[in-house]
């Protein structure tokens, strides 16, 4: 009995080194990957800050994973468990604003997406009419019936195009502001944790 009472207090530190380690690479992963992404930085492109974030948001689990084995491999020295803890609210906080910009850069690159297919859109259109107006520049092969077909078959890909545009950055947007709410509201349980925890102990 007394062997495996005098193990316990061994195993347990070295349980918790070993979340302290795992922990520590957790986070030092997710903030080299982000950097190696985040270079070089492009503050003012709108793809660059949804790409950001996307990958920050796609990568979050393993920051709270990491940020949970610390806390818990400090659960014993209150100094570092309120570094932690406080840390663990104020990156909690910005997953939690990260998605206001989520959704405004997703509007303007859905903004200037339709502007694009609109634009491609119109100039075939011209060319489309210009061939209307002198059926002798495209040939004899080429009816007004063809041109007019051509015309309706552009307007309907047109439509189509944007609608698959507005889709595909909803879902993008979507599924990014999901992970930062998920793992922000357990960043910022993780830190009120650790915070009372160690105010109970004090």
């Amino acid at each position: 009995m007394a062997s495996v009472s005098s193990s316990t207090p061994n195993a347990s530190y070295g349980a918790k080194a070993i979340c302290q380690i795992v922990g520590l690479v957790c986070l030092l992963g997710f903030l080299m990957g982000m950097l190696i992404l985040a270079l070089p930085p492009q503050l003012g492109n709108v793809e660059w800050r949804i790409s950001i974030i996307q990958q920050m948001s796609d990568r979050s689990i393993v920051l709270f994973i990491g940020a949970a084995l610390l806390i818990f491999g400090n659960l014993e020295n209150r100094r570092w468990l309120k570094r932690i803890s406080t840390l663990c609210l104020i990156t909690g906080v910005i997953f939690f604003l990260s998605c206001l910009l989520v959704i405004a850069d997703g509007l303007k690159l859905q903004q200037q997406a339709i502007t694009n297919i609109s634009n491609q859109a119109s100039q075939l259109q011209t060319q489309i009419q210009n061939a209307q107006d002198n059926p002798s520049a495209v040939g004899e092969n080429v009816t007004s019936e063809d041109l007019r077909e051509a015309s309706r078959l552009l307007a309907n890909q047109t439509s189509s195009l944007k609608q698959n545009a507005k889709a595909t950055v909803l879902k993008t947007g979507a599924a990014s502001i999901a992970n930062l709410i998920v793992v922000g509201l357990g960043l910022v349980s993780l830190g009120r944790y650790g915070i009372n925890l160690r105010r109970s102990r004090v």
